[in-house]
C-alpha cells in the first residue's frame, strides 16, 4: 500500500530526528507510530503492539444490543472492540464475535476493570481482585465460543477511591472521589494505583494481555505508578472531543511526552448537556458540506488529526459505517485550527477525566521508566 511519511512538526520530534537520524527515526520500534494501508489506520504502541485507531464503543449496550452491534460494526470495517467489565456485556459481546466469523486475530480487543474501591472491585485486596476481575472477563468475553484466551489491551478504567467505610462504591459519580475531583492526590489512593498496575504488569507478563494502559487517569495519577513499575502505561482513555480545545488541561502533550498513545472515548461529546449536538454546530456542518461529509465525521476526523485515537459508538449500520469513513480524506490545516479554537465545552462534564483534576506532582517521575514520544506519522 502506498505509506505517507510526515514528521509532526514538534521540538521533540526535530529532536530526535537530530539524535537519531530521519531514517533511524522511522525504523526506531520503540515511537509511537500511525500507518494507513487499505485496511484502515492503526498505531503502534510503545511495546510494538499495532491497534487500529478508531474503535467500537460498547458502553450501555445490553447483550443483546451488544450482539447485534459487534457484528454489524466487524461487518462495516471495525477492527477494535472496545469492552469493560463494568459494563456487564461481555457475554453479548462475545455471542457477536463468535457470529461474526473473524478469527481471533482479526480483531484488537481492549477492556477495562473498575479502579479499586468502586463498582464491586473491594479496596481490601486491590491486587488480588484486580486479577479476578481480569481473568473473570476473559471467561465471560469467551464463553460463547469465541476463541479469546488474552485481551489485546487491558486498562485501568478509572483512578481507584479507597476513602469511606464501605469495600466500594458501586457508582463511581457517587463517590466522594467524584465529589472531589482530587484522588489521586490522596495517599491511600495512590497506593492502591501502584497495587492495581503491579496486577496488569503481571497480567501483561503472563500473557492475559498484549498490552496495558490507564482510562481516566491525570498527570497526577501517573506519579502514583511508583519506582517499582516495570512497565509504563502504554494508553490512556480520556474524554476528548470538539469543543474542548486541542490540548484539554495538557491531556495530549502529556501523553506525547510520556510517549502514550490517548483515545477518546466520547468523541462526540455531550453537546453542552442539552445544546445543539457537536456535529450540527455551523462550523463542523459548514466544513462537512465542503468534504461532502457528515458533521460526526468531522467530529471524529479532527480528533485523528491530533494524533488520538478514538472509540465510537452506534446501534446503526449507517452511522457505523460514517465513523469508519476517516482515512481517504483529510481536513486541511485552516480547518483543523478552525475546529481548534472551537470552546464550549462544560467546565464540569467536559474534562480529560471524570474522577480527577489533579496538577501534576511533577512534570515527569524521572525515577519512573519512560517509553519513547509519540513522533512520526506514517
Amino acid at each position: 500500500s502506498h505509506l505517507l511519511f510526515k514528521v509532526l512538526a514538534t521540538d521533540m520530534a526535530i529532536a530526535w530526528a537530530a539524535t537519531c537520524g530521519f531514517r533511524s527515526l522511522l525504523l526506531c520500534c520503540a515511537c509511537t507510530v500511525f500507518a494507513t494501508d487499505a485496511i484502515g489506520q492503526h498505531v503502534r504502541l510503545a511495546n510494538g503492539v499495532w491497534m487500529p485507531s478508531v474503535g467500537l464503543g460498547t458502553w450501555e449496550l445490553n447483550n443483546t444490543e451488544a450482539n447485534y452491534t459487534v457484528r454489524a460494526a466487524l461487518a462495516a470495517g471495525f477492527q477494535h472492540i472496545d469492552c469493560a467489565h463494568n459494563y456487564d456485556n461481555q457475554v453479548g459481546i462475545g455471542q457477536g464475535l463468535a457470529a461474526s466469523g473473524k478469527t481471533r486475530g482479526e480483531v484488537f480487543i481492549t477492556s477495562k476493570v473498575p479502579g479499586c474501591g468502586i463498582q464491586g472491585l473491594a479496596k481490601d485486596d486491590c491486587f488480588g481482585n484486580t486479577m479476578k476481575f481480569i481473568e473473570d472477563d476473559i471467561r465471560q468475553l469467551s464463553s460463547s465460543g469465541f476463541g479469546l484466551k488474552y485481551l489485546d489491551l487491558l486498562l485501568i478504567h478509572f483512578p481507584p477511591c479507597v476513602e469511606g467505610d464501605k469495600p466500594f462504591w458501586p457508582n463511581p459519580f457517587a463517590s466522594p472521589c467524584r465529589a472531589k475531583r482530587s484522588g489521586c492526590s490522596d495517599p491511600n489512593n495512590c497506593l492502591a494505583i501502584a497495587q492495581q498496575w503491579r496486577a496488569l504488569e503481571l497480567a501483561y507478563h503472563r500473557g492475559l494481555a498484549r498490552a496495558i494502559g490507564v482510562s481516566d487517569f491525570c498527570t497526577a495519577c501517573f506519579e502514583c505508578l511508583g519506582p517499582a513499575a516495570s512497565v509504563m502505561p502504554m494508553l490512556n482513555n480520556v474524554q476528548f472531543h470538539l469543543g474542548m480545545g486541542p490540548n484539554p488541561q495538557g491531556a495530549v502533550s502529556y501523553a506525547a511526552q510520556r510517549g502514550m498513545v490517548l483515545m477518546a472515548w466520547s468523541p462526540l461529546g455531550h453537546g453542552g448537556r442539552g445544546n445543539t449536538p457537536i456535529f450540527e454546530r455551523p462550523m463542523p456542518a459548514s466544513i462537512a458540506r465542503s468534504h461532502g461529509k457528515s458533521g460526526a465525521q468531522v467530529a471524529l476526523k479532527w480528533i485523528l488529526s491530533h494524533n488520538v485515537t478514538l472509540t465510537t459508538l452506534s446501534t446503526e449500520p449507517k452511522h457505523l459505517a460514517e465513523d469508519i469513513t476517516l482515512f481517504d480524506w483529510d481536513l486541511t490545516p485552516a480547518e483543523v485550527a478552525a475546529l481548534d479554537s472551537e470552546h464550549f465545552g462544560s467546565a464540569v462534564y467536559d474534562t480529560p477525566s471524570f474522577l480527577c483534576n489533579d496538577p501534576p506532582l511533577s512534570l515527569l517521575n524521572t525515577d519512573s521508566p519512560t517509553a519513547a514520544p509519540a513522533v512520526v506519522v506514517v
